[in-house]
């Protein structure tokens, strides 16, 4: 009898620890991702739908003053179903049985919850961090020298988004919190200015290597490009290029927006004059590419116009647009050198190279290689009254001209090189009313070689040219 009541207790007892484990492969009333398992809810599907959900929550990545909202499925982030269910389904199911009883009867109360398990899908993460990369840079601002008020302009580091530290500080927020809106601090590196305050110190500003000078209006439709002159100039003066120190202009002036203090002034897209911001920044590089010449220093990028330029002679000339085309300048001398580009005069650019004595005799001399006609375009434009002509443009030939720079060095030395710059023909340009009279219109000038008609909204194929790629600033020939 004893045996029996033993055995019956025994069996007593494993009827009540099994009914006191858990039965299902998740606890009934555990809490996942601070949200209850519905009763008879499949867990797994629970979770999808979670996650399915979760993809559309927004977040805030932002650092200092660039923020940019997006979703967690556009960064990548989303639930890992495998793995929280799997966390889950750990809960009263491992360890000795009497842990398991407790986990499970704590659950049961609602005290436990797993956390969701999150996944990073870091190709998708990465492409959306580098697509926010150009928000977040900036470039670094040398220090430089005011000659004009005798006061030196300290450096200011730029920076760069680091994207891998980015990635990290994503991969570790908590996507999960509902509480308030989800933020990421974007990770960022410093980049060090070349020049600092105390390499002021080593510029000899009273001696001059090269200086070149350009002339401007300022009133009528030029008012403009005074404007973007001053400012661009104002932008370069007093940089330091240490020996072997690589010059950018868009680097040193900059996007030419409203924002950054430029204004609209004639420019050239495709082979036309229009308006547009910055107009007149190409002279300012025009007139440092031309004493960065007879300074006998080096010039990895330049582009010539798509048209001559009134303001400096062919071959003398640097387009820039930004991003697109730069201006690039190497200090090829032997001491530090200072960029000192102000204006003598209301109408006079003077852009000087200074920091030591010329180091040699510069002689630049040009040779058309080849000559284009060009074309008259007429454009009939309805809002025009009736038998109205206006020319909106002059036309130029183009030309194709080489560039020989012979330099004589103070030592002895004498250099060669030359360079090709290319003009495109400007069409002569006429707006007229749909009924014009074609007998109005003056006698094609010399060098024009044909007529074309087109109505308001054509375009020509030779005059298409990608959005916001300036050609030039609108001040030719």
């Amino acid at each position: 009898m004893v045996l029996a009541l033993g055995g019956s207790a025994g069996v007593g007892a494993a009827l009540a620890v099994r009914d006191a484990l858990p039965a299902s492969p998740v606890v009934r009333g555990l809490s996942i991702g601070e949200r209850f398992v519905p009763d008879g809810a499949s867990p797994a599907a629970w979770i999808e739908a979670r996650r399915d959900a979760l993809r559309a929550r927004e977040i805030r990545l932002r650092h200092d003053d660039v923020e940019l909202t997006a979703t967690l499925g556009e960064a990548g982030v989303e639930i890992d179903v495998g793995e929280t269910l799997a966390a889950a389904q750990r809960v009263g199911h491992e360890g000795p049985w009497a842990r398991r009883i407790r986990e499970a009867r704590r659950a049961r109360r609602g005290g436990i919850d797993v956390p969701l398990v999150w996944s990073v899908d870091e190709d998708k993460a990465r492409a959306l961090l580098e697509r926010l990369a150009p928000e977040v840079y900036r470039a670094p601002r040398d220090a430089r020298l005011d000659l004009a008020n005798r006061r030196k302009i300290p450096e200011q580091a730029g920076r760069a988004l680091d994207v891998d530290a980015s990635l990290k500080a994503l991969r570790a927020g908590a996507h999960e919190s509902y509480e308030e809106e989800e933020r990421v601090e974007l990770a960022v590196r410093t980049i060090a200015p070349a020049v600092v305050v105390d390499d002021l110190v080593s510029v000899d500003v009273t001696r001059v290597v090269a200086a070149y000078e350009t002339k401007f209006k300022r009133h009528g439709k030029e008012a403009g490009r005074a404007v973007n002159i001053e400012n661009a100039a104002s932008r370069i003066d007093g940089t330091i290029l240490a020996p072997g120190e690589t010059f950018s202009f868009n680097a040193h002036v900059g996007p030419r927006t409203r924002k950054n203090g430029f204004t609209i002034a004639p420019e050239i897209l495709g082979d036309e004059t229009v308006p547009g911001y910055g107009g007149g920044t190409c002279q300012v590089s025009s007139t440092l590419f031309a004493a960065s010449l007879f300074g006998a220093l080096e010039t990895p990028d330049r582009q010539s116009h798509s048209r001559p330029s009134a303001y400096i002679p062919m071959g003398l000339d640097a387009m820039v647009t930004y991003p697109e085309s730069d201006l690039k300048i190497r200090n090829t001398l032997p001491f530090p050198i200072m960029i000192h580009a102000y204006l003598p005069s209301p109408t006079v650019l003077r852009v000087e190279i200074l920091g030591g004595d010329p180091v040699a005799e510069v002689v630049h001399q040009v040779a058309a290689e080849h000559t284009d006609d060009f074309i008259r375009r007429i454009y009939v434009k309805p809002d025009l009254s009736e038998g109205k002509v206006r020319r909106h443009q002059k036309g130029s030939c183009g030309y194709d001209v080489r560039s020989y720079v012979k330099v004589r060095y103070r030592d002895g030395r004498v250099g060669e090189r030359s360079y090709t710059s290319e003009y495109k023909p400007a069409p002569e340009v006429f707006w007229v009313a749909p009924d014009y009279d074609p007998s109005a219109l003056p006698e094609l000038p010399e060098h024009a070689k044909a007529v074309e008609e087109l109505q308001e909204g054509e375009v020509p194929a030779e005059a298409q040219a990608p959005p916001a790629q300036a050609q030039g600033d609108g001040f030719s020939m």
